[in-house]
């Protein structure tokens, strides 16, 4: 039996200014990602990628702190609310984290992958419909997918049908330690989720039906489509359901086009409109906390009320959501040239709001290894999804409030250097 390894990964140093904000606006961030894969003859495949990252200059908990306590609240936080600590270095998965860990067995028709991997397969190119871990990685190009726990069967019975089957684990597992010894949670309460995709590839097209269900009773059921005529062209989309009426049903297609002209090196243009019908019909109705990854969260637990939340504190919490809106436009663009330079510009836009955000990255490759690049994420547009109404950010603590709008840059800009290894 043959044994091969290899190593592998990158360390990178990235800087990071928010424009216009409270507090420290600058960020250093180091991370080094080493991988490692171990072959075992044709048939087994072991892949490890472990990531270290350190980071200096700003955290948004401790200026948010800062600020509420000297502000007109500052007196009152101690009497309505209680400091929430929610990083530290004492824990070593803060900075230290196994971003992949799996195994590939490899067979003729069937390949089966076990572990911790990246789990995406949409068509379309910014946000994905039919993705049972959705992400928008165009917004942040430094970034990869994170790993998620799972199962997945790679089949292909002939050249012209394949299919994926997929069962994943959330990292989340405290829904078993909440039981009594030898009872299992509810099934609503797994946090366990499925999915499958099949495909039929014929007249130049890939057709694919997809479906994924998750244990809390979310569900979607969808296609998948993928072509190329004069130019190349996509269809991915399906209807989003809730078995228990929890969140919004309904569908979400992102219909898109590309192109690559023989200008330079390279010159690719693309575009994309999407429909979201879980998302709010009208502006005036968007609630800014349901938004992911949003800029400001109050470091207290307390009685904080902002406008457009839900005011029924007995209702069930909404998950959280990618975008708000119903109606959005995406482009990309995306200039190669000199061979070791390119220029990439990723757009989103609300058409419901007129606001949006712009993506522009210039990189240059500095021989075979080192990548250097410049870039910015910035909002445009005034009171809408990406540029939130400043009273948005009002936040009660008695009867008392402060404004957190501070803490919305009016743009991020930064810098990141990669050395391949």
């Amino acid at each position: 039996m043959t044994v091969d390894a290899e190593v592998g990964g990158y360390a990178e140093v990235r800087g990071m200014y928010q424009v216009d904000v409270e507090g420290t606006p600058w960020t250093a961030i180091e991370k080094v990602r080493p991988t490692f894969e171990v072959r075992t003859g044709d048939r087994v495949r072991a892949f490890a990628a472990v990531e270290g990252t350190l980071a200096q200059g700003r955290d948004t908990a401790d200026e948010l702190a800062l600020f509420l306590e000297a502000s007109e609240v500052g007196p009152d936080l101690e009497e309505y609310c209680t400091r929430v600590e929610d990083y530290s270095f004492d824990d070593v998965q803060e900075y230290l984290t196994v971003e992949r860990l799996y195994v590939d067995f490899l067979g003729e028709k069937v390949d089966v992958r076990v572990g911790r991997q990246a789990v995406n397969w949409g068509s379309a190119l910014v946000f994905h419909p039919s993705d049972l871990v959705s992400e928008v990685v165009a917004a942040e190009p430094w970034r990869e997918r994170k790993g998620v726990n799972a199962v997945r069967a790679n089949i292909s019975p002939t050249p012209a049908l394949d299919g994926v089957l997929l069962l994943a684990l959330e990292d989340d597992l405290s829904a078993f330690e909440k039981t009594d010894a030898g009872e299992l949670p509810e099934a609503q309460d797994w946090p366990m989720a499925g999915a499958a995709k099949v495909t039929l590839h014929a007249l130049e097209t890939d057709w694919s039906a997809v479906a994924s269900y998750k244990m809390d009773g979310h569900w979607f059921a969808g296609a998948d489509l993928r072509g190329q005529l004069e130019v190349g062209w996509w269809v991915e989309g399906g209807w989003h359901g809730d078995q228990d009426a929890v969140d919004p049903e309904g569908p979400e297609v992102v219909v898109g086009l590309d192109y690559s002209l023989p200008v330079l090196d390279r010159f690719y243009v693309a575009a994309e409109y999407r429909y979201d019908g879980t998302g709010e019909a009208d502006a005036a109705d968007y609630d800014y906390s349901l938004r992911s990854g949003a800029a400001v969260a109050p470091p207290y637990s307390c009685p904080f009320s902002t406008s457009g939340t839900n005011a029924d504190a007995d209702a069930e919490p909404l998950s959280s959501r990618l975008t708000l809106g119903q109606h959005y436009v995406h482009g990309v663009l995306n200039v190669q040239f000199l061979t070791d330079w390119a220029v990439q510009t990723v757009a989103i836009v609300n058409v419901q709001d007129g606001t949006g955000m712009l993506v522009p990255d210039a990189s240059v490759l500095l021989g075979e290894r080192f990548q250097v690049h410049v870039g910015a994420q910035i909002p445009v547009g005034e009171d809408g999804e990406f540029v939130p109404p400043e009273d948005e950010f009002v936040v009660h603590v008695g009867n008392k409030s402060a404004n957190l709008s501070g803490f919305v840059p009016a743009a991020t800009l930064n810098a990141w250097a990669r050395y391949s290894f």
